[in-house]
Parts: structure tokens; sequence; C-alpha cells
């Protein structure tokens, strides 16, 4: 009885050591998991790893392989050992780290100078086993030896190896919990890849992105210089048009005005250079918030002079009314203007304007190194004659008789008598403007 008694209770006490012992795993794979899983970093990870393995296992000499381009697995992370050996590779197949990758079964060695050569079926790979012994990281003379694949899904990750000068120091309970380390090490690897997949992917679209924001910034601004040289509109047009018609003209009815300081250079003979770029700036800057806001083109400033067109490059509705009406404003922009130039220079200046309306021959001309947008024809020389008349009528506007039928119903005019102007052989009948038209 006494005997049976001694029996139950050491069962009972191995039962309790087993217990004991899967207690103590369950806490010590809770305490690895919680660690692995608080970072993103492969490196921290891989590291984690084998330094719990020391800590809850005394295992001091182990490294992790894992799997890249080619028929290889290469040292990514080692433990223990003097050479740490990252970037070593070892063939997947050959010796007992590969055997383990290609077959995905654990290996284990207990005495590896009896076991070493029935690992492959009797196939001598002491030559190769050598050769990597020599590659990778590892004790001189060891004597277990354990590789447990890393499978996710059946997808080989790498290998963890770990080895011991002791003989069989592995046992069975340890390669258990070590394979459900392996296995959830396996998954949060390939996690942790997949993330870094994707997250140099967006550092790879990112930086693309990056590149087409500075290409489309340095386009534009090189486009917001041009502009500064070229029409906008004739800008965009240009855009527009394939290589080959850029040369190509058209005839369009347009409004065009021209507005010209008056005595201007008498004027400049009593400024600085400067001076006189600094009247100028000032008389464009002022005149051309009233010009954009009539949707008008200045096709060139000549001088002291604005050439403004109104209906090309695009079509405008009703561009002699906003020609009209674009003079008006710039009549008025005047006092903004002389208060400026006297508070800088103590001088005013003024101004005369000319309209006409009519048909026109529009277009890029010039040569392949030189190309400027023109508007041509006589509607544009006698818009220019009829500018020329107000030099003895200073701030005033004078428009042809085109201007006047479509734009009586919104301004008050007054007809001059008819008079002869250079190039034309018949008289010419202009108005003169005095405001906008009572509502």
């Amino acid at each position: 009885m006494e005997e049976g008694l001694a029996k139950q209770t050491d069962a009972l006490q191995k039962l309790q050591d087993k217990l004991d012992r899967k207690n103590k795993e369950l806490d010590i794979l809770g305490k690895i998991f919680i660690d692995i899983h608080r970072t993103l970093d492969l490196d921290i990870i891989l590291h984690t790893i084998l330094d719990k393995l020391e800590e809850y296992f005394s295992f001091r000499h182990s490294m992790i392989l894992l799997t890249g381009k080619g028929n290889f697995l290469k040292v990514v992370a080692s433990h223990g050992y003097p050479e740490k050996g990252i970037g070593a590779k070892t063939e997947i197949g050959k010796g007992v780290i590969g055997t383990a990758a290609k077959r995905k079964q654990i290996i284990r060695l207990g005495n590896i100078n009896y076991q070493l050569k029935y690992i492959l079926a009797g196939e001598d790979i002491s030559s190769t086993e050598n050769e990597i012994t020599i590659r990778l990281p590892g004790l001189r003379n060891p004597n277990s030896q354990v590789a447990i694949p890393l499978v996710n899904q059946e997808e080989l990750i790498g290998v963890l190896s770990v080895e011991s000068d002791a003989t069989n120091i592995f046992k069975e309970d340890d390669e258990q919990i070590i394979s459900l380390i392996a296995n959830q090490a396996a998954m949060v690897i390939q996690q942790v890849r997949m993330y870094e997949a994707e997250l140099q992917r967006f550092m790879e679209i990112r930086e693309m992105n990056k590149k087409l924001t500075d290409l489309a910034q340095a386009q534009q601004s090189t486009l917001d210089l041009f502009i500064k040289y070229v029409p906008e509109p004739v800008v965009k047009k240009t855009l527009r048009e394939k290589s080959g018609s850029i040369f190509e003209g058209e005839q369009q009815e347009v409004a065009v005005m021209f507005c010209d300081i008056r005595d201007f250079t008498p004027m400049s003979e009593n400024l600085t250079p400067n001076e006189v770029v600094t009247v100028l700036n000032i008389f464009y800057a002022q005149m051309n918030e009233v010009i954009k806001q009539q949707e008008g083109v200045i096709n060139q400033f000549i001088g002291d002079e604005i050439f403004v067109i109104f209906g090309a490059p695009v079509p405008v509705d009703n561009c002699e009314e906003k020609a009209v009406l674009c003079a008006i404003g710039m009549i008025r922009q005047l006092d903004i203007i002389n208060e400026e130039l006297q508070e800088k220079l103590g001088i005013s200046i003024k101004v005369g304007i000319g309209i006409n309306y009519g048909p026109v021959v529009t277009g890029n001309m010039g040569c392949e190194n030189k190309i400027s947008y023109s508007v041509t024809g006589d509607t544009v020389n006698t818009a220019k004659r009829i500018e020329t008349l107000t030099k003895e009528k200073p701030n005033t506007i004078l428009v042809s008789e085109s201007i006047y039928e479509r734009t009586k119903h919104i301004v008050k005019a007054q007809a001059w008598e008819p008079i002869n102007v250079k190039g034309k052989n018949e008289k010419l009948t202009v108005y003169e403007v005095l405001g906008r038209a009572e509502a």
C-alpha cells in the first residue's frame, strides 16, 4: 500500500512538474510575444527573439537567416558570436540550415560529429558544411545544433539556428516551445516585411510626387516669368496648339487701344534713368489692373505707350464696350498714379487714349529663335492715328465711328469735326468720350 501511495505521489509530482513547466512556458511565450509585438522595426524584433532565447533557455549562440533573392538564406541577426556574420549567405538545401529550410522541418543534431554525415540521407556534405561553418557565424567545435524553419502559411520566411558546444543540449520540450516562438516570429517578420514593402512603396510614391510637384512648380515659375513677357492668353493659346500651327495667322474682329503719356520725352530729360523706370513701372502696374478687369490683353509696352487688344487671341463678348469702359477706368486711375508719383518724385502725368474697332490679322510672327504675338492691319494703324489726335488735349479718350456706334448706349460722347490723319485719303470722324451714360 505504501508502495502504491509512493507511486501515486511520484506521478502527481511529475504531473505537477509538467504543469508548472507548461505554465512557465506560457508565461515565457506571453512575455516574448509582447516584446516582439512592441515595434515594427525588424532589426529590434530579431535581436529581441535571440536575446530572449538566452534569457529563458540559456541558448547563448543563435542566429536568424531570412530568405531573399535567389536560392539563399542571409544572416540578418546573430547572438553570442564574436563575429556577427551579418550578410553571410548559405544555399537552401545545403548543410544543416539549408536542409531545414528546404524541407521546412526541424533538424536537431545532438552529437554533430556522429550525425552530420547522415542528415542528407547519406550524402557526403562535410565539405559543404565546413564551408558554411567558415562563412557563417558559429562555434569552432559545436556539439549540438537545431535549425528551425520559420514558416508562415506554408511560405518559408527563414531559419532560426541555435547551437552549443555541449552534447544533446536540446530537449524535445524546448523544441516545442521554440517552435511556437519560431512560428510567431515568422508571422511577425512577414507582417513587418509587408509593412516595410508598403512603406517603401509609400516613400517612393511620395518621392515621385515631390519630384512631380517640384517640376510643376518649376514649370509654373517659368510660365509665370514667361507671362511677364508674353500676354497670358497668348501663352495658353500657344500651349494648346500643335507646334506646327503656332505660326498660322487668322483674321479677327477686335477693339484696339493705344494709351500714351503726353510730353513724356521732355519730362524724362529732367529725371534720372532710375526715376524714368520708376514712372513707367508705376504707370504700367496701375493701368494693368484696370485692363485686366475689362479682359484686355496688353500686347506691348512701347516706351511710354501701352498697346491693348480686346477680343484676341481669345474672343471677348462685347469687346468694344469693354475697351471704352477700360479707357474711362484708366483716366480715373490717373488720380492714384499721380498721387504716388507726387509722393515719390513730385511730378504728375497726363495721357491720351485712342480706340478703334475692326478686322485685324493676329498670330505668332518671327522665326524659330524669336517669336512675337502680333496684331496688324489698318485697324491698328487707325487706332494709333486717333491716339495722336489727343496731343493737344491731354487726358482725352477718342474713339472711331465704329466704336461709337457700338457703345453709344453706354457712354456720353461728343463728335469732333472730321479731320485728316496720316495714311487716310478721307477725313476721319472721331468722338470724344465724356463719361458713362446716365442710367
